[in-house]
């Protein structure tokens, strides 16, 4: 057997608790800014560089990573920076806008395309038809520069309709969807997903909420908003962030050895380090944005069912790196993955 191989994730846990508490007992001016980040940068790719090859997970080998950011640590010397201050950050909403914003003017127009593809491949997957968009009234909430609004546009729906809370991401989606020419078809507003119009009652026909409902500062008013929206009969596509697991312990590490570096410091070492826009978006993503929580597959089905959501449908397929994806090809990383980010198609009731 090879060294480490029989690791777990709470062996795992234990040894990112005992780097996190070897960090905050030296002098914050012995732990940089570069440091910090190159720690994060270290674990959080290695493992995910690993979660999305077609191989099992190598448990030595991230642990002999991990002991690699003990000797970082160990060997560290005085800091060009006098002070580190912890990062002051503008209101919650502002602070979310912001960062997504920034990661999605990266994509080019032709990334961006190749991202709209994940919209149509994780339906497929799981067996499950577009057709249900054809000639309908979609929904993106949360739509970030637009990309699964055009991509159900794409798919067959004929109109659909985007918002979000960010000024920023409003302007780019509303100008590559004049690039890529969907300028007629679709539609971009500024607004939160806990508080759309009151006029958009029973409107749509299709509702896709992909990783946001986790970030609004009311999960379940978010969850609301969407089912009073929808058509009776009208279906939603909504995914959330899971929880436990090896990854989710290693983003919460990361957060707090992150805390005293600005978002700007680790935005430009990623760059600088010739980072993929993807991997620097999934970065920042992680690393900075907040969420309120995190939730297994039986929470969320229970909340769906108490809003009033019926023909509740998991889809446990995915894309390679997706958590629900690789517990599929390898059952036994179970204690490594945790609950899979839970991905369900639900109705309103006729």
């Amino acid at each position: 057997m090879t060294r480490h191989e029989h690791l777990t994730c709470a062996d795992f846990e234990r040894q990112l608790r005992l780097l996190s508490t070897s960090i905050e007992q030296r002098d914050p001016n012995r732990i940089d800014f570069s440091l910090r980040v190159g720690i994060a940068q270290s674990l959080f790719l290695f493992h995910d560089e690993l979660r999305c090859r077609e191989e099992p997970f190598d448990r030595s080998a991230f642990a002999t990573r991990l002991e690699q950011a003990v000797t970082a640590v160990d060997r560290s010397e005085s800091s060009n920076r006098s002070t580190q201050n912890p990062s002051s950050r503008p209101p919650y909403e502002e602070y979310v806008a912001d960062l997504y914003s920034r990661c999605w003017s990266k994509y080019d127009d032709g990334a961006f395309v190749d991202t709209m593809t994940f919209f149509g491949e994780r339906f497929h997957l799981n067996g499950v038809s577009l057709d249900r968009l054809q000639d309908g009234e979609c929904l993106d909430a949360g739509c970030g520069s637009g990309r699964y609004a055009m991509a159900m546009v794409q798919s067959g729906a004929r109109r659909s309709v985007g918002i979000d809370i960010s000024e920023l991401a409003i302007s780019e989606a509303r100008a590559r969807a004049a690039r890529l020419g969907y300028e007629g078809s679709t539609e971009f507003l500024r607004g939160s997903v806990t508080g759309l119009p009151m006029d958009w009652s029973s409107r749509f026909d299709f509702v896709c909420s992909n990783g946001v409902v986790h970030h609004t500062p009311q999960p379940v008013e978010a969850l609301n908003e969407l089912f009073r929206v929808l058509k009776p009969g009208g279906e939603a596509f909504i995914m959330v962030y899971g929880s436990g697991g090896l990854f989710w312990a290693l983003v919460d590490f990361i957060r707090h050895v992150l805390d005293p570096v600005p978002l700007d410091f680790s935005d430009a070492w990623l760059e600088m380090t010739g980072v993929s826009v993807g991997k620097l978006f999934f970065c920042l993503d992680h690393w900075y944005t907040p969420y309120q929580e995190r939730v297994t597959r039986d929470e969320l089905e229970k909340r769906l069912e108490e809003i009033g959501f019926v023909d509740l449908q998991y889809l446990p397929r995915a894309r390679i790196y997706d958590s629900s994806e690789r517990l599929h090809r390898y059952p036994g990383e179970s204690d490594l993955i945790g609950s899979p980010d839970p991905r369900y198609l639900v109705r309103k009731p006729e």
